[in-house]
């Protein structure tokens, strides 16, 4: 082997040295973008499954509160029903009172 070959196998060597240098710092960055990817995404899903909790939790609070007002208007609706009710008995006796006054007053 030369001179001239032996420097050319050598640069070729140090070529392969520097790119597998290379590589293996770009894998080292890799795999701590992966690692840390891999913590996000994990809390994350901690996350999520916390606010999903949290929205079941308001889910059942809307719906008994809705039961509740159901119930309350329900009973509101009762009442306007016996008030209704109770206002025509009131009409009933007051057109009664003034049938009676408007025949007094027409003999008189």
């Amino acid at each position: 082997m030369t001179e001239e070959e032996y420097l050319k196998m050598r640069n070729l060597l140090n070529s392969v040295i520097e790119q597998q240098a290379t590589f293996a710092e770009n894998q080292a960055k890799v795999e701590a973008r992966t690692t840390n990817l891999e913590i996000k995404m994990e809390r994350n899903a901690e996350a999520i499954a916390a606010l999903l909790t949290l929205a079941q939790m308001h889910e059942q609070e809307i719906t008994k509160i809705n039961e509740r007002l159901d119930q309350r208007f329900s009973e509101v609706a009762q009442r306007f029903h016996e008030i209704g009710e109770k206002t025509a008995e009131t009409d009933e006796r007051i057109n009664a009172l003034v049938n009676v006054v408007e025949r007094y007053i027409s003999k008189n």
